[in-house]
């Protein structure tokens, strides 16, 4: 009897020692992902996560992990799905995102599997990324990426990359660097991440049964004509790849050069602080005058909201929403195109808010860095004219972020007030191809 006791407890222990270090082994092919999904968040981060009002959110989410970059060396044989259970909630520059774990596994779960990349080319529509030309900025180039993954979609095709070409410089510069330059490793974790296809020459597309060529224009005007909340779900679940390889600063961009980090300003104003820091952006966006009045005009028009507020960012306009959610005690971040420089002028004198703005170091800022800064405050006031407020927008509703303001209007006692859900910001409806 005795022994049998013994036998159970060797067995036991075996057993427990081989499980470990299957774990631990999953943990080595990729550090990012971790057992527990609650690791290393606090209590107050788990309320929040599990208590923000997602009313409208929680039937078009789902999504991925928590990496910085690309791992050094990726085993490009690996199945994700294997290791679906070591995946963590996402996390940018320490700062836990709200969206709820298992609404981000379940989208995962859903678009992870490329079917079409499967499909022999002679059986495959391609639509062709090429070239390095673009139509606007930055804006406009990721809602023309974004747009290309949905059209592909929407017309059962595979998108197709040129390597060299706009998207992969428009992607490197901000997310997902090549590490040790592995590109093989690099082009084998992109294509399964946005299920895409790669290509070095025009030669290699010609078994395609199709090749679709668009300019960019073209894609930026694409409109989707699909459930708003299937298309949400889609766009969220892209946004959230790109948040989950988030550039810290290693590896290289599409030139050969090293990537800058993605929390730098973060860094720069917070310290070591930056996870746990409160805060609020500002977006002053102008877009030279007279076309951002009739872009935000044509907005107002469609969901009532006022047209020129966003705009002109009064300091009545920014404390109307700040100081009912407590956002004046804390810092205010300003970001902005100096188009108007009064905006900030203004700001700075009022009693209340000028006392808390934060401006970002010249030496620090850049594209990268505004738009993490932005994505990850408790609290982003923009204006929905500005394709670069609207990716920050979309990138918070993809994370769970609730705190969005960009539709609004005084109501008939003189208050301000949202007139539509944080959701429009991806309706063809309000905001046309800007969706």
């Amino acid at each position: 009897m005795r022994g049998r006791w013994l036998l159970s407890i060797v067995f036991c222990a075996s057993l427990s020692l081989i499980l470990t270090l299957q774990l631990r082994t999953a943990n080595v092919l990729h550090p990012n992902y971790s057992i527990d999904p609650w690791v290393a968040v606090s209590e107050p981060q788990q309320r929040r996560m599990l208590s923000s009002s997602y009313g409208l959110f929680l039937a078009f989410f789902n999504p991925h992990s928590d990496p910085q970059t690309i791992d050094k060396k990726v085993d490009t044989t690996m199945n994700l799905s294997t290791i679906r259970p070591f995946i963590t909630p996402i996390k940018v520059c320490g700062r836990m995102a709200p969206i709820p774990h298992d609404i981000d596994i379940r989208t995962m779960n859903k678009y992870e599997e490329c079917p079409l990349l499967k499909n022999p080319p002679e059986q495959t529509t391609l639509l062709l990324l090429e070239g390095v030309n673009t139509f606007g900025r930055m804006g406009n180039n990721l809602i023309e990426f974004l747009h290309s993954l949905q059209l592909a979609r929407d017309n059962d095709a595979v998108v197709g990359v040129m390597m060299g070409s706009w998207p992969m410089h428009l992607i490197l510069d901000m997310w997902m660097a090549v590490h040790d330059g592995d590109f093989a490793a690099w082009r084998a974790f992109m294509e399964q991440s946005f299920c895409i296809r790669t290509f070095d020459s025009l030669e290699e597309t010609e078994q395609y049964k199709k090749v679709i060529h668009m300019e960019t224009r073209d894609l930026f005007m694409y409109r989707n004509k699909g459930p708003l909340n299937q298309y949400i779900e889609f766009q969220g679940h892209i946004i959230r790849t790109l948040f989950r390889s988030y550039n810290n600063g290693i590896g290289l961009n599409m030139r050969k050069q090293p990537v800058k980090d993605m929390c730098s300003v973060l860094n720069a104003i917070f310290g070591n602080e930056q996870h746990s820091a409160v805060y609020s952006v500002v977006h002053s966006r102008s877009l030279e005058g007279e076309p951002g009045l009739k872009l935000l005009g044509r907005i107002a028009n469609k969901v009532g909201c006022d047209p020129v507020a966003a705009l002109d960012m009064t300091p009545e306009y920014v404390k109307s929403i700040l100081e009912p959610r407590g956002m004046l005690e804390h810092p205010i971040l300003f970001i902005t195109d100096n188009q108007r420089p009064e905006i900030l002028e203004k700001l700075l004198a009022d009693s209340d808010i000028g006392p808390n703005i934060r401006l970002i170091p010249e030496e620090a800022s850049w594209v990268g860095g505004d738009i993490t800064l932005a994505v990850m405050a408790d609290v982003f006031i923009g204006n929905p004219a500005s394709t670069f407020s609207g990716f920050i927008a979309k990138s918070r509703v993809s994370l769970g972020y609730d705190d969005n303001y960009l539709f609004r209007k005084k109501n008939d006692d003189g208050k301000w007030v949202d007139v539509c859900e944080k959701i429009r910001i991806f309706d063809h409806k309000v905001m046309d191809v800007m969706a």
